[in-house]
């Protein structure tokens, strides 16, 4: 499903969408919640600029969220202010999450410095956060998978669900990591092994279609976040 512009008076903005994932209702093979996946950064000023703004108009939660503030709405303040340091030829990057076209659901960044570190994933708006989870930290590890790595770190704080899922994803709790933030870490060997058996699960799932085709400047008109 792709974006579909809304009728407003409000102006539209443009995003690159790197991924769309479409999920149909069995009984009528019709499309129930489509995801797509936009990497954003400073050509995306006046998007972001508009999120800004509306980042404290709700209070929102998750259990799950790897962060680096102490809320998810500070989390999503300072993930937007940092795409807007970042260009197309930026190594690191900011990935946002739209469901159904016009409601923003979720945000992940990333830095790339040699051993790519993921940073930040918060995920909000109930019962498909699992999805929007999956569908993001899936395109980041495609995206730094395609490069020959040592692998992908992460950070959670001790006994958390965020670490707990970090776990559950194939990363591992090096020895003697007794920080009050503890370092995941994901061997290359093991980012590619996930990424195949998402992809197979993908393909053998008949209520879910996925397409990874970018499509560049995609029109966004009064998101919801």
């Amino acid at each position: 499903m792709q974006i579909q512009a809304i009728n407003t008076n409000t102006p539209n903005f443009q995003a690159n969408r790197i991924r769309t994932a479409v999920r149909f209702v069995k009984a009528n093979n019709r499309p129930d919640t489509s995801i797509d996946i936009y990497s954003i950064n400073s050509s995306d000023r006046d998007l972001i600029n508009k999120l800004l703004m509306k980042v404290d108009l709700k209070n929102r939660t998750d259990s799950f969220g790897l962060k680096e503030k102490e809320n998810v709405n500070d989390t999503i303040r300072n993930v937007l202010n940092k795409a807007l340091k970042l260009n197309e030829k930026s190594s690191d990057g900011v990935y946002m999450a739209v469901k159904n076209g016009k409601h923003v659901t979720g945000f992940l960044d990333f830095t790339n410095g040699g051993i790519p570190l993921l940073k930040n994933l918060v995920v909000w708006r109930g019962n498909k956060e699992n999805d929007i989870r999956m569908n993001l930290f899936m395109q980041f590890l495609k995206g730094v998978g395609q490069k020959e790595q040592t692998g992908v770190t992460a950070y959670a704080e001790t006994g958390t669900k965020g670490g707990k899922w970090l776990l559950e994803q194939g990363f591992t709790l090096p020895p003697q990591n007794r920080f009050a933030r503890q370092r995941f870490v994901m061997p290359q060997d093991e980012l590619k092994s996930n990424l195949d058996k998402f992809e197979k699960h993908i393909e053998n799932d008949p209520e879910t279609t996925v397409s990874d085709k970018i499509q560049k400047d995609v029109q966004l008109t009064n998101l919801d976040l």
